[in-house]
C-alpha cells in the first residue's frame, strides 16, 4: 500500500534553562559542604528518568583549586529534595587563599557512555562520544560553581549551590483522530529513526559537536504511552508516545538534499462505533510514514509533535456531498378553471 505523509505540526515546550555557571559568594570556613541544588523548569516523563527540582537525590562532582580532580573526582553527592542536607563520603575542607573550581552532573548512571574529561582552565566538564539512542536513555544536567577563599579563613564559607541545566533535548508524539466521535483509532509500532546519536560536548563553551552515528530503522524509538486516539470531542485522550531523550541538533525535510532527516512511521487501526475493523485488523495495521520537517532541536526543549489522522491518510475516501440542484416551481397552465368567480351580494 501507497504511504502517505500526514501534517505535523511542531508545538515546543521549554523543559528547562541551558547550563549556566553558578558564582558562589567569597566567604570563609571549614569543611566543603553541598545544599540544595536547582533545577530549571522540571517535566513530565514516562520513559526518561527526568531529573526534577522535585526529585533530584544525586549529583557527582569534581573540582579542586589546582586541578578538577585532587579535592573531588567524581564523588556521589547525595541527599533528598528539597532539603540542605547533601553528604558525601571522606569530609574534604578549605584551604585558605586558594580559587576553586567546581562542576557536577546527573544521573551518574551516564558514567560510562563515552568518557568524562575534566578542563580546569575553564572549570568544565568535556562529555566525550556521549550516546543517545533508544538502548542509552537518560536525562543529563550539568552546573558549574567557583569559590575563592580568603587568607585566613575565620568563618565557615556557604555551601556550594549547583544551578543545573540539561543537555539534552526532548520529543514526542501526540496522535489525535481526525474522525467522527465514534470512530475509535488505534496507533501502535511507532518508529522514530535517523536522528544523530552521538556527539561531544564542551562544557566551557556549552556546546554540542555532532558524530557520525544516527538511529538505524531496525533499532528506532518506539515506545508509545498511550495507543488509542479517539476524537478529542468525545472526551478521550489522544495517543501519545513517551518522551525520548536526544542530542540537540539540527534535522532537514524531505525536500533538503544533504543533512539528517528523521522518518517517523507507526500503524494505524480503525474501528467503527460497532468495533468493526475498516482500516487494518485485529492482527494488523495500515502502515503510515512521513518525514520530520526542518528543524533546530535546542537544549532543554521538549518538541511535540502533533500528528492528526486523516481517513484520506489511511486510503479510505470521504463522503462528499457536490453542488446541490433543485427542480424549480413551474407555473401550471389552467383547463379554464383558472378564474375565480367572487359571490355578489
Amino acid at each position: 500500500m501507497k504511504n502517505n505523509s500526514i501534517l505535523l505540526v511542531v508545538a515546543v515546550a521549554v523543559l528547562a534553562s541551558c547550563s549556566k555557571t553558578e558564582t558562589v559568594s567569597q566567604t570563609q570556613g571549614g569543611t566543603i559542604g553541598f545544599t540544595n541544588a536547582y533545577i530549571g523548569h522540571p517535566v513530565e516523563s514516562k520513559a526518561v528518568g527526568i531529573i526534577e527540582q522535585a526529585n533530584i537525590n544525586e549529583f557527582i562532582v569534581y573540582g579542586g583549586y589546582n586541578d578538577m580532580t585532587h579535592v573531588f573526582n567524581g564523588v556521589s553527592v547525595t541527599g533528598t529534595a528539597g532539603s540542605d542536607d547533601w553528604t558525601y563520603t571522606t569530609t574534604r575542607y578549605w584551604v585558605p587563599g586558594q580559587n576553586y573550581k567546581f562542576a557536577a552532573y546527573a544521573p551518574s548512571a551516564v558514567n560510562g557512555n563515552g568518557t568524562i574529561e575534566t578542563d580546569f582552565d575553564n572549570g568544565a566538564l568535556n562529555f566525550m562520544g556521549y550516546t543517545s539512542d533508544p538502548l542509552n536513555q537518560n536525562d543529563l544536567i550539568y552546573a558549574t560553581a567557583t569559590e575563592t577563599t580568603k587568607n585566613p579563613i575565620l568563618t565557615n564559607p556557604d555551601k556550594i549551590q549547583f544551578q543545573f541545566g540539561h543537555l539534552l533535548s526532548m520529543i514526542k508524539f501526540t496522535f489525535n483522530s481526525g474522525f467522527g466521535n465514534d470512530i475509535t483509532v488505534t496507533v501502535d509500532n511507532l518508529k522514530v529513526s535517523g536522528m544523530i546519536s552521538q556527539g561531544n560536548y564542551t562544557g566551557s563553551t556549552q556546546t554540542w559537536t555532532m558524530g557520525s552515528n544516527t538511529v538505524s530503522a531496525d533499532a528506532a524509538f518506539s515506545d508509545m504511552a498511550v495507543s488509542e486516539a479517539v476524537n478529542q470531542a468525545s472526551g478521550n485522550t489522544s495517543a501519545s508516545s513517551v518522551d525520548f531523550a536526544v542530542i540537540p541538533q539540527t534535522i532537514v525535510g524531505q525536500d533538503a538534499g544533504v543533512g539528517t532527516k528523521v522518518a517517523v512511521s507507526f500503524d494505524v487501526r480503525v474501528q467503527d462505533n460497532a468495533d468493526n475493523y475498516i482500516v487494518g485488523s485485529r492482527d494488523a495495521g495500515v502502515n503510515v510514514a512521513t518525514t520530520l520537517p526542518g528543524y533546530t532541536w535546542i537544549a532543554g526543549n521538549r518538541y511535540n509533535y502533533n500528528v492528526t489522522i486523516m481517513g484520506e491518510n489511511v486510503n479510505l475516501f470521504p463522503i462528499e456531498f457536490g453542488t446541490p440542484s433543485v427542480t424549480p416551481i413551474t407555473d401550471a397552465t389552467f383547463d379554464g378553471s383558472d378564474e375565480v368567480v367572487l359571490p355578489t351580494n
